[in-house]
């Protein structure tokens, strides 16, 4: 899986990329931004292309899988490290579990299980592995990203990609952020992807969303169209133009208003729809095409995962009058 050689030195390191993920075979979405497809067709040439790695790594596992020119990696490793090296991008990880021991800027460090490790591009780095296995994800993100989503936040006045707080980083929402955009990449969830990834970067950049009475009112305007539309997944793109602002910007926004982000509330308005259906004796199929659920098992699952059990559990006991169910 990786690329050798005799002694230390530079290579491309192509993990277990597939040819389908190639950008240039065809993965580019129609509904990506403008300000993130720039760099789309490039991506792959500019990610991680070359590094420097040592015939000493011994890893027990690793996957790496590339989305949209983003590439993501959970590894697995123990008794092994990482040797003196760089990056042309930025490079964030979340450990799992284990300790990991890192060298930045001259100081060695531990990052624990729950902590993030962020690396600017250019940066000499190294880490080591003990006994215990070390379990990470990780993401590289292109500098024109950062830099363009940096530039829309007005963070960047100059042409250079900012300079992020580095080494070990400890932030719950960076945290889920990066293992829910890990996650969706790995699944090949299309829009949910790209959603996650906005939200990445907004904790990257570390800028608050601060609603004005204009922007809540946008906000609002979008949950009445999502509340009218149950039975379509919505588009960010659409979404964003609906509120008169950047898929960034409503995303941010509309996460800091409500809780969640756009889709997942959608969801969320689906299932409890799916719930009254149920309770006016909608056969539990009937329910799941009525709100566009793609098959049956997809919906049971989204059921389940909200309401805590199955439609059709859920459905029989409200007719029995068995009410031991919590609703929420």
């Amino acid at each position: 899986m990786w690329a050798r050689s005799g002694q230390e030195g530079t290579y491309p390191i192509t993990g277990r990329l597939r040819p389908e993920d190639n950008l240039f075979a065809g993965a580019l979405k129609p509904s990506v931004e403008k300000m993130l497809s720039k760099w789309f067709y490039h991506s792959l040439i500019i990610i991680h292309y070359y590094c420097i790695r040592s015939d000493t790594l011994s890893l027990e596992s690793a996957e790496w899988f590339s989305r949209n020119g983003i590439e993501c990696s959970r590894v697995r490793a123990r008794n092994s490290g990482f040797p003196k090296h760089l990056h042309d991008e930025y490079v964030i990880s979340a450990n799992l579990t284990g300790v990991e021991e890192i060298w930045l800027a001259g100081k060695t460090a531990y990052v624990k299980s729950g902590q993030v490790t962020l690396y600017n591009p250019g940066t000499i780095q190294a880490s080591r592995f003990d006994t215990q296995a070390v379990e990470f994800i990780s993401v590289h993100i292109p500098q024109t990203v950062i830099k363009m989503l940096a530039d829309e936040d007005n963070l960047n006045s100059d042409h250079e990609a900012p300079v992020l707080q580095e080494g070990i980083i400890n932030n719950t929402r960076l945290f889920d952020a990066l293992y829910r955009f890990a996650t969706s990449a790995r699944l090949e969830r299309g829009m949910d992807e790209e959603q996650e990834l906005i939200l990445l970067c907004g904790e990257l950049l570390e800028t608050p969303a601060l609603l004005q009475r204009g922007d809540e009112q946008k906000i609002n305007v979008v949950i009445g169209y999502l509340r009218e539309h149950l039975s379509v997944k919505p588009q960010l793109e659409m979404l964003a133009q609906l509120a008169g602002m950047s898929k960034y910007h409503l995303v941010r926004f509309f996460t800091r208003h409500t809780g969640m982000p756009p889709l997942q509330y959608h969801m969320q308005l689906r299932l409890h729809h799916a719930r009254d259906l149920l309770r006016r004796n909608v056969h539990p199929l009937d329910a799941a095409i009525m709100l566009g659920f793609y098959d049956q098992s997809h919906f049971i699952n989204a059921f389940r995962k909200v309401m805590g059990t199955t439609p059709h559990h859920y459905a029989s006991q409200v007719r029995s009058g068995h009410h031991k169910l919590p609703v929420p």
